[in-house]
């Protein structure tokens, strides 16, 4: 599942460098952290009273993102074992069959939990 294309207008690609000191430093990683913002999302809600666009995933949640990363490639490996059959033009074994719609299953349940665990 590829991620949905940004407007120009929403792409942050500049940067805004500003001075602390390391005790300054510390105590906006400390408070950001304590809002479960990232830094940059923590200075905008501060600065612009903006709606940060992300919050720090819990740590349950951080498991299931990762969990989701590996599965997708895992699915990768295994539509690159299905092209090669294909390519090969052997017919696919019901194993191969039942492996990817388990890998889906699997993708499609974790993807519910992302959505339906994390508020925010």
């Amino acid at each position: 599942m590829a991620r949905p294309r940004k407007d120009d207008t929403d792409k942050r690609d500049l940067t805004i460098r500003v001075r602390v000191t390391q005790a300054e430093k510390n105590r906006i990683w400390q408070q950001a952290h304590e809002s479960d913002h990232t830094p940059s999302d923590y200075l905008r809600v501060k600065a612009l009273g903006a709606t940060p666009l992300r919050y720090v995933p819990t740590p349950d949640r951080a498991v299931l993102l990762n969990l989701l990363a590996e599965l997708g490639k895992i699915g990768s490996n295994v539509n690159q074992i299905a092209r090669h059959l294909n390519t090969a033009q052997a017919t696919q074994p019901e194993s191969l069959i039942a492996a990817m719609t388990g890998v889906d299953a699997l993708t499609a349940q974790l993807l519910q939990h992302l959505r339906d665990g994390h508020t925010g």
